[in-house]
């Protein structure tokens, strides 16, 4: 009996207090960026409804187009106001425009009458044998979301250039705000937030005729009479002017010019030194 009752006395002295405490539930999320747009599209001083188009985070597929316009004339015109969002995080904002084909479409008899002389009417249609992209004329600005081009708003560099200063199948990258600048200020496109930019384009020479900043929060349209002469719809209501007559000649017959727009939207939070030509397009 005695042994018995020391045997139980050993065991109980194995017992111990304790305590544990869990902290559940951890975890790991990846932040996002989507990158959304928008575009409202007026062609020769009318709102364009085939390349407008509600905000979109997903411009694949082919039916979000900047530009869409067959049987140009010299003389035709139009503009966008694009608005550019970024859902989440604050980020810097490029825009890069390349060129695909650029083609001489066939030759009718005025241009191989026009092209006589340079002898480049191409019947095979070789890529980059077209004239029209030397004879669009476009410029881009930071737009305030009015859809016009107004004394105050900064005009996007190089300036006014025509699209056959692109080379063909190379992506030309303009800075909307990396680590050097901004078209809007300072800093990246804060998350959550819409800027502008707006761009203007010419089958002809294009030249800047701004309008007046009134600051009056009235929404102007390239299909108003915004120079008050009493005529609505002229280029001059975009804040810019297009001649045709007399620049264009009949080497641009039944050209066509083909090009990618592309937006691209990169965190800014540990990327300090990010600048927009090491956007790979």
């Amino acid at each position: 009996m005695i042994a018995a009752v020391g045997a139980v006395v050993v065991g109980a002295t194995t017992a111990y207090f304790s305590d544990t405490e869990t902290s559940t539930g951890n975890t790991f999320t990846a932040g996002s960026i989507d990158l959304g747009i928008d575009n409202a599209s007026y062609y020769n001083g009318k709102f364009s409804q085939n390349t407008s188009w509600a905000l979109a985070y997903d411009l694949d597929g082919g039916e979000y187009l900047f530009f869409d316009f067959a049987d140009l004339k010299p003389g035709d015109y139009g503009e966008d106001t694009i608005s550019i969002h970024v859902n989440n995080n604050d980020s810097w904002v490029c825009s890069a425009t390349k060129v695909t084909d650029d083609l001489d479409n066939g030759c009718t008899e005025p241009e191989n009458d026009a092209d006589a002389e340079a002898g480049n009417c191409d019947e095979n249609d070789a890529n980059g044998s077209g004239d029209l992209a030397d004879e669009i004329q476009i410029m881009w600005w930071a737009d305030d979301g009015d859809n016009v081009y107004e004394s105050d708003e900064i005009l996007l560099s190089p300036g006014i250039t025509n699209l056959g200063q692109a080379p063909l199948g190379q992506a030309v990258t303009v800075t909307l705000a990396d680590s050097n600048y901004s078209v809007w200020g300072t800093g990246p496109l804060p998350g959550a937030t819409t800027k502008y930019i707006a761009k203007a384009w010419c089958f002809g020479d294009l030249e800047e005729d701004p309008i007046f900043q009134d600051d009056s929060g009235v929404l102007m349209t390239p299909a108003g009479d915004n120079d008050d002469n009493g005529i609505s719809g002229e280029s001059e209501d975009g804040g810019f002017t297009c001649t045709g007559a007399g620049v264009i000649t009949n080497k641009s017959q039944s050209d066509m010019v083909k090009l990618d727009i592309s937006f691209s939207a990169v965190q800014s939070r540990n990327n300090d030194d990010f600048t927009c030509p090491n956007v790979p397009y």
